[in-house]
């Protein structure tokens, strides 16, 4: 009988510790990437409007991993490492594991590049990596420009493209006449798309209704939410794809 109840009240102990520690690592409100990938000191990920962490930028070929603490402190940092050995940066989504042991492996990068992107997402617990490629174009979709929309549908076949900047290939620019019309559907929305038909590729704002000219920032994929023009006029609107930046103008 003893031994039974020391056994449970060890697992209820180890499955409280379990707990304490994942309810930390999806508390945190930053994170940094290091390891020998990470030239220098750790960098900083940037929080999204929804509370995920990403990067963008360049990795040295070696390892990398997501620590909790700007510094290194024994027996506070947490390192948010893969669930299972030899797991690569490049990935549709692995899951991770917070551990506070330092000796843990962290992603394999296989190669030196600039355009590296990852998503942590404290939600779900995994980490997703790419090597980011330039889009081929970017236009513009919706009911918020001349003919884009009838009252029944969007016409993906009138979408609008974007014009590539010469010394940058992630970065768009468009210029044109939005604004709130009749006898269409979801008057004044827009959304951005990688090719001339719904999907893969797709541009939104983090939330529905967004107002283009207080909107910075755009995530590749997920929900269906649109921009929305609140007034009439010609305007500018540039993205950037890696960084996932937006910028619109009123400019007549």
């Amino acid at each position: 009988m003893t031994k039974n109840i020391i056994t449970t009240l060890c697992l209820v102990s180890c499955n409280i510790v379990a707990a304490l520690t994942a309810q930390s690592a999806h508390a945190q409100s930053a994170l940094w990437a290091t390891g020998s990938a990470v030239a220098g000191e750790p960098v900083q990920l940037e929080r999204r409007p929804d509370g995920q962490f990403r990067f963008a930028g360049p990795l040295n070929a070696g390892e990398l991993k997501i620590m909790t603490t700007a510094t290194y402190q024994p027996g506070t940092t947490q390192f948010l490492v893969p669930q299972l050995v030899d797991s690569y940066l490049v990935n549709n989504g692995q899951a991770y594991v917070s551990t506070t042991d330092s000796t843990r492996q962290g992603w394999v990068v296989s190669f030196q590049e600039d355009t590296y992107r990852l998503l942590v997402n404290t939600s779900s617990r995994t980490l997703t990596g790419e090597l980011f490629l330039p889009w081929n174009e970017v236009l513009i979709a919706g009911s918020a420009f001349e003919g884009g929309s009838d009252n029944v549908e969007w016409k993906r076949d009138n979408m609008l493209p974007f014009r590539r900047d010469h010394d940058n290939p992630y970065v768009f620019t468009w210029t044109g006449r939005l604004g709130t019309f009749s006898n269409v559907v979801e008057p004044g929305r827009f959304k951005l798309e990688g090719q001339m038909t719904w999907g893969p590729k797709e541009l939104h704002p983090y939330t529905q209704d967004e107002d283009l000219l207080g909107s910075t920032r755009m995530r590749t994929g997920g929900d269906d939410t649109k921009w929305h023009v609140s007034r009439e006029g010609t305007y500018r609107i540039t993205v950037d794809l890696f960084n996932e930046t937006f910028q619109a103008e009123l400019i007549q």
